[in-house]
């Protein structure tokens, strides 16, 4: 009986340091999570309860990069980026300040062989 009741104390004190990451019912991006939330941490009980601020997308992609720097013990950004890159991807996504590198290019006015380009009207 006792070592019943040491073992869920044990996963007790294992859901605090490392609490199962609920459900996303927020609606953060999970890049949002990271900068709303996460700058904000200085611990890892804060950080996993910044997943559930975002979407179940979101959620589970904080998720994936909170255990994947706990796997690779990162304590700060130059380990995750080392360690973690395809989650770090999943989870940022491209830079919503850049422009689509897929972006199609201004079309160029097109002319028959011999003809003078005409600009577009005014």
């Amino acid at each position: 009986m006792i070592a019943l009741a040491s073992f869920g104390c044990i996963n007790k004190a294992k859901e605090a340091i490392a609490p199962q990451p609920p459900e996303g019912t927020g609606a953060l991006t999970c890049r949002e999570v990271v900068e709303q939330c996460d700058s904000q941490c200085g611990d890892p009980i804060c950080l996993n309860n910044c997943t559930g601020q975002g979407t179940p997308d979101a959620a589970s992609q904080h998720a994936a990069l909170l255990d994947c720097g706990q796997r690779n013990s990162c304590t700060d950004q130059a380990c995750m980026e080392q360690s973690c890159p395809s989650e770090i991807s999943a989870c940022m996504g491209p830079d919503p300040g850049t422009p689509a590198e897929n972006a199609a290019p201004a079309p160029e006015p097109t002319t028959a062989p011999g003809q003078t380009p005409v600009a577009p009207p005014s």
